[in-house]
């Protein structure tokens, strides 16, 4: 509620929102409203799990329509991600085939859910096979708003906008640590 009313209030000037949600981490808990949603759920750390997801859902979907209903979509990069990994024992969840879960090397715990949005300027649907991270977001938003990145800041991530876009085929990074 407080992202989607400073967002009314940045409507005729430039802005960036960072959106942070601890709601999957522990302790589990979700307002009844969202554990109505999931009655079929038997297992009640799992019920919980799911309601807290279906309430970041609404969340974010708030904001969007938001940006939306302000005519800013066109105009407005928007990056979606998970923090560093899959699920862990504690949220009754698995990442099967993958191995490994949340805070281990393997590829269970490194491989996340990262997806962007730029209409206009990006392509829907379309999935990036090479491996990108999130400290790409600084150099992306940076390009995105018409900035230049200065080689005294020693970023580690990449402007994605052009392989994104299509426009540069090799990959971002030769190698991730």
């Amino acid at each position: 509620a407080r992202a989607v009313d400073w967002l009314g209030k940045q409507k005729d000037r430039p802005w960036f929102l960072y959106f942070p949600f601890n709601a999957q981490h522990g302790p589990l808990q979700a307002p009844q409203k969202y554990l109505d949603r999931f009655p079929n759920i038997a297992d009640e750390k799992r019920r919980t799990f799911a309601a807290i997801m279906s309430g970041m859902d609404d969340a974010v979907g708030r904001v969007l329509e938001k940006v939306r209903s302000m005519g800013q979509e066109e105009n407005t990069l928007i990056f979606f991600f998970s923090d560093n990994g899959g699920p862990t024992p504690s949220t009754t969840s698995n990442n099967l085939p993958l191995r490994g879960f949340k805070a281990t090397t393997w590829e269970g715990g490194v491989r996340i859910p990262f997806c962007a949005q730029w209409k206009g300027q990006l392509p829907a649907g379309k999935t990036y096979e090479h491996p990108i991270i999130q400290l790409d977001l600084l150099p992306t938003c940076v390009a995105a708003a018409g900035g230049t990145i200065e080689s005294s800041w020693q970023l580690d991530g990449v402007n994605l906008l052009p392989y994104l876009k299509g426009e540069n085929s090799a990959k971002p990074h030769e190698a991730l640590y």
